[in-house]
């Protein structure tokens, strides 16, 4: 298990290049080899929807739940939906606004902080009405 959530093992998955359809074969073949599988963790929200697809085919969607990473159009509507469970929204403009702006200061000589956090944004079923475009 994991040494911050006991019981938990994680079951690593071949690259899906960040694709939908790259991610359907593998979240397939997990579900086959893992019975028990509770989630899927994607690293961006068209694998994630990827696997919504195998796990939909699999008919586990009551147990096995899937979460994003972009915050993307289509994955906010999967959010709606209740295909997926969340979204993690990055927030890229707050990230390029900050770029810059710390770019600026360091050319006038200033100098900024090593590590520059941009909080996410959690969209789930009790936000999800706000980021629907």
């Amino acid at each position: 298990g994991h040494k911050y959530y006991a019981g938990i093992h994680g079951v690593a998955a071949p690259p899906a290049h960040y694709q939908r359809p790259g991610a359907l074969s593998p979240s397939q073949n997990r579900l086959q080899a893992n019975p028990i599988l509770a989630a899927i963790l994607p690293m961006n929200d068209e694998m994630a929807l990827g696997a919504v697809e195998a796990i939909r085919a699999a008919g586990l969607q009551s147990t096995v739940k899937t979460i994003g990473i972009d915050g993307g159009a289509d994955a906010v509507k999967a959010v709606k939906d209740g295909t997926l469970v969340a979204t993690i929204a990055q927030q890229s403009k707050l990230m390029g606004s900050e770029s810059i702006a710390n770019a600026v200061k360091v050319a006038k000589g200033g100098s900024v902080a090593a590590d520059q956090p941009v909080d996410v944004i959690v969209i789930n079923s009790s936000n999800v009405d706000q980021y629907l475009k």
